[in-house]
């Protein structure tokens, strides 16, 4: 799969490619960012989303936001299809991909349904106008450059600091083989305790564990954009708004290979070596943001420690699977859900923070948010 299919294939890396041409200054790109807002505000209000929008009340002194009636009829598919195959194409600067990343990545959620433009623009008709796009972004060869940088020399830990990173997890505290195993256990326990929600109706079912990435008291590490910034500074699934950090590169010695997960197939292929049945825990929340309701699995961290010292998700494999149904067999299936786009998880205790720490933060200069090197 090259990058142009992975852009197109899955929804993070469509919300990637949505955000880079809704960026655009010409009337052409303002004009198709009000018609996407409209198509998707109309899309949320008809499944019952309970949205609302403002908008200023015209001429006069003091006016305050008012409830959008929303009289007019939103633009239909086929003419937002029609303007994406015409609109002028932004400069793909790394800046502006790099923004598209981090936005797409904010836009991730595995506990409910996904919200109306990542909807939208998985229709067939916008997944086909977008591809003039894909080819603009796959062309500069900027995100294969990151890809590049992602080498085991070149890994770097992040730490949040400030208030808002009060109870992340500390790698390294315990062995990384046996937090796999209480991990394994934990996750057993919850399998059998849900087994009895099988026979419920969906609706009657509570929210519950939904991430499949490894046990988070492990070493995690991130590869780099320009100027050595870790890609997992900006690119965050449900974090917690920190706005500083401190970086250490780190040292790993290996004696076992790092799987690769480069496409959705190599998780699939993971799935079906080291499989962990996880129907009854996954049910409500993979039902919500996949909309099928079968027979799930993910791998199991523990057996995969066994044949490798660490899992590094790759970005092309984020871009096109996170989030998605990742078909394993004829009855089963899986999702990514909770991992961060070029992550690794260290199932070595081999793992040493090398050179000085790095302090970085999020630059107040207003616009959108860019980290600085302190």
């Amino acid at each position: 799969m090259d990058l142009k299919q992975s852009l197109l294939a899955g929804r993070r890396g469509r919300r990637l490619l949505s955000s880079i041409v809704l960026s655009g200054t010409a009337p052409e790109a303002q004009h198709l960012m009000r018609s996407v807002f409209d198509a998707s505000f109309e899309l949320a209000q008809q499944r019952g989303d309970g949205v609302v929008r403002f908008t200023m009340a015209e001429e006069s002194a003091g006016a305050e936001p008012q409830e959008s009636a929303a009289d007019e009829t939103a633009p239909s598919i086929a003419q937002i299809a029609q303007m994406l195959r015409t609109v002028p194409l932004p400069e793909a600067m790394p800046e502006l991909i790099r923004s598209a990343l981090a936005d797409s990545v904010d836009w991730a959620m595995y506990w409910q349904p996904p919200d109306a433009e990542d909807t939208l623009f998985g229709d067939p008709r916008l997944v086909q106008a977008l591809e003039r796009v894909a080819e603009h972004v796959a062309s500069t060869g900027i995100i294969q450059s990151w890809m590049g940088a992602s080498t085991q020399a070149n890994q770097w830990m992040i730490t949040w600091t400030g208030e808002s990173a009060e109870g992340q997890w500390e790698p390294g505290l315990e062995p990384a083989q046996s937090q796999l195993k209480a991990w394994n256990l934990d996750l057993a326990e919850k399998e059998r305790a849900s087994k009895a929600d099988l026979g419920e109706k969906m609706d009657q079912l509570a929210s519950g564990h939904w991430w499949s990435n490894p046990p988070g008291g492990l070493y995690r590490s991130f590869g780099t954009f320009e100027l050595e910034e870790p890609i997992g500074l900006a690119c965050v699934e449900d974090g917690m708004g920190w706005s500083s950090a401190l970086v250490r590169r780190l040292q790993i010695e290996c004696r076992k290979p790092v799987f690769h997960i480069t496409e959705p197939r190599h998780w699939a292929d993971l799935c079906r070596r080291y499989p962990l049945e996880v129907s009854a825990t996954m049910r409500r929340n993979w039902f919500e943001t996949t909309g099928r309701d079968g027979l799930w699995v993910q791998p199991d961290w523990q057996a995969v420690a066994e044949d490798y010292d660490g899992v590094h998700l790759g970005l092309g494999a984020y871009l096109a699977g996170a989030g998605e149904i990742i078909a394993v067999d004829a009855r089963r299936a899986s999702v990514i859900a909770g991992w961060n786009p070029d992550e690794t998880y260290w199932f070595t205790d081999a793992v040493q923070p090398v050179d000085e720490v790095r302090t970085w933060g999020i630059s107040d200069a207003g616009g959108r948010d860019v980290w600085l090197r302190r």
